[in-house]
């Protein structure tokens, strides 16, 4: 019953929450393994069950309203009390703002009669995301967090686990639930656990970037809550409720305009779009697993899920335009940042935010075939960016730093963990992997915009360069080998795992189009996308994709490879540096102008002074916030 599937998917993760609190840390291993099985089973059964609205009545729905209003108090107070006992005077104030909407909202606002949650394909895929992609992240943190922890001290694994689990279980209530009083419960759950969890090294970094993203996020969820007082003045109580408010005439449409603009702001937040990237920038001082979960399965997918749920209320709008402009501009301004960046982790955290950017954008355009590339794309990028993640947290571990140039012939030390993350960074930029065929089907989508299709031309190149630099490091050979690189089967499990996975996905894409893109835009919008195609081949409005045949072409590339690999005896040879090396010492040490040895290096162009972060961020932060004040000027104005 789906009902059942429905509970167990928010009440199992906290059980395991609970777990990991009680039991020694010896077992975490087996209970994230237990974790893992259970919810891949619970997300694949809520598929196999079906769509549907689970409601929640009488006796029960007094029962959970009672909850719902306790935790909503204890979120209030917990945001009060810690901002006051380390003097964080902006959040304090946020906090007490929020509470005072809290309290307006609970005198004035109707009590409902009931709650519902709705299952349909898209919350489909984020269960699957979020159970799967999620739980992956956790079982790959048993083999990951006790050498964090002995690097820095810390006894903390209870805290992580409970935290981690508990936020399943936050996104999983997010993705289903109808009601708005109860999504923006889990929402505000989802926003205590990652400062908990951005914080978690206790250090003065850790415990101010935490309070950075819980400011940033209060930001939004204040929009979120006032969005749903006004459209609560218009009996509107459900997230479905407002896109069928808004078909029914043009006036309607102009009534939840406002409100939408601002819930949409809270989509913003929570996705880190600019002008509020600084906090999921500030996120990677926590340990990789957590940046992984924020990045890929739960916090920031949170707020572009919103934002497509919202199309049919802003869909060939003056809003819709302005919220894919707005999109395409934060894509193309953060793929230009991440090109400046050394460190691999915030290379990924501007590759997200920027790929977030263009999911909004594809949400804004409007169209069949954009909101098609939208949903597409959060499953494809949150998979290759999981992957990406643990493969950079166990770089890191492996050689003991994420800068990329220290990377240089990880290959030969670490073969396995340099193929995985090279397939990562394949997936996101090169054919026939799912990322780039909805990149190419949201170009398609937005050609009628020529400020949008230009964003989006440039951010794909862009893109293409910082992953091709990163990759053509780490496939490079200068690295010594003779450390020995040990694989943990809880580690390489969940990497081969997610690896499978991009491959798997991109050679289905087809069937998941059909089977869960397709339905999921006719109902938003009544109409699917002109969309076409037979097994190995996606065909759209202007041409056709072969991925197989490109699939069949790579196939026979690797055997063609590993058949010959032994046949022929590489060439080896010195280097030779201005006319004396330093033989006797290293090899790649030299003599240099002033008779002093110096050692050689070669690295990759960053271009610091045209698109580093003290040119671009504040000239982004002025664009964007001009860009979100045209859009809710379209809320008012529509």
């Amino acid at each position: 019953m789906i009902e059942n599937t429905v509970m167990l998917l928010i009440a199992v993760p906290i059980l395991f929450s609970l777990l990991f609190v009680a039991l020694p840390k010896s077992l975490y291993k087996y209970l994230a393994w237990a974790f893992f099985i259970i919810g891949v089973a619970l997300s694949v059964n809520l598929v196999l069950d079906g769509t549907g609205v689970v409601e929640i009545g009488e006796p029960n729905f007094a029962m959970f309203e009672n909850i719902v209003l306790i935790l909503e108090v204890l979120v209030i107070l917990f945001i009060i009390a810690v901002s006051a006992k380390y003097k964080n005077w902006p959040t304090l104030a946020l906090g007490i703002i929020s509470a005072a909407i809290f309290a307006y909202t609970f005198t004035n606002a109707p009590h409902a009669e009931g709650a519902s949650f709705n299952i349909d394909q898209f919350s489909q895929i984020m269960i699957l995301i979020v159970n799967i992609v999620g739980t992956a992240i956790i079982l790959f943190a048993t083999g990951y967090m006790d050498e964090y922890e002995e690097h820095r001290h810390l006894n903390r694994q209870k805290t992580f686990y409970f935290t981690m689990s508990f936020f399943l279980a936050a996104m999983n209530g997010l993705v289903m639930a109808d009601t708005l009083g109860w999504l923006f419960l889990f929402w505000e759950l989802t926003t205590l656990c990652s400062f908990v969890l951005i914080s978690y090294n206790m250090d003065e970094e850790g415990i101010n970037n935490g309070f950075r993203a819980l400011a940033l996020n209060l930001v939004g969820g204040i929009a979120f809550s006032v969005g749903i007082i006004l459209l609560a003045t218009n009996d509107i109580a459900t997230l479905s409720g407002i896109g069928v408010y808004a078909g029914t005439d043009a006036a309607a449409m102009a009534v939840v305009a406002l409100p939408v603009a601002l819930l949409c702001i809270g989509g913003f937040a929570k996705s880190a779009q600019m002008p509020f990237q600084s906090w999921l920038l500030g996120a990677m001082v926590a340990p990789t697993p957590v940046s992984a979960l924020l990045h890929s399965s739960t916090m920031v997918n949170a707020g572009v899920f919103l934002v497509v749920k919202l199309v049919p209320a802003f869909a060939g709008s003056s809003l819709g335009t302005a919220i894919a402009v707005y999109g395409s501009f934060t894509f193309v301004m953060c793929s230009a940042l991440a090109l400046s960046q050394r460190n691999a982790k915030r290379v990924l955290a501007y590759s997200t935010i920027a790929n977030l950017g263009l999911i909004i954008a594809s949400a804004g355009i409007g169209t069949p075939l954009a909101v098609a590339a939208a949903i597409m794309l959060i499953l494809f990028h949150a998979i290759s960016k999981a992957l990406l993640f643990l493969c950079t947290g166990e770089i890191e571990h492996t050689i003991g730093s994420r800068d990329i140039e220290d990377m240089s012939g990880l290959v030969k030390k670490a073969p396995l963990l340099t193929t995985l993350a090279a397939l990562g960074m394949v997936s996101m930029l090169l054919p026939p992997f799912g990322v780039l065929l909805t990149k190419w089907v949201s170009m398609e989508a937005a050609s009628s915009n020529p400020i949008v299709i230009v964003f989006l031309i440039l951010g794909s190149a862009l893109t293409t360069v910082y992953y091709a630099k990163w990759m053509g490091t780490i496939l490079s050979s200068s690295m010594d080998k003779n450390a020995v690189h040990h694989k943990k089967p809880e580690t390489y499990f969940p990497l081969s795992f997610l690896g499978l996975a991009i491959v798997a996905t991109s050679i289905l894409v087809f069937t998941i189009y059909d089977y869960f893109i397709r339905p999921q835009v006719e109902i938003l919008l009544n109409t699917a996308p002109t969309v076409s195609g037979q097994a190995g081949q996606f065909t759209s409005e202007i041409g056709a994709f072969a991925y197989a045949a490109i699939f069949v072409a790579l196939a026979l590339a690797f055997v063609i490879y590993f058949a010959t690999r032994n046949m022929f005896t590489p060439r080896t040879a010195g280097y030779y540096m201005c006319g004396e090396n330093n033989m006797e010492m290293d090899k790649l040490m030299f003599r240099n102008g002033l008779c002093s040895y110096d050692k050689s290096s070669v690295s990759n162009i960053y271009l610091q002074n045209t698109f580093g972060e003290s040119k671009l961020t504040t000239l982004g932060y002025a664009i964007s916030i001009i860009l979100i004040i045209i859009a809710l000027a379209g809320g008012v104005l529509i």
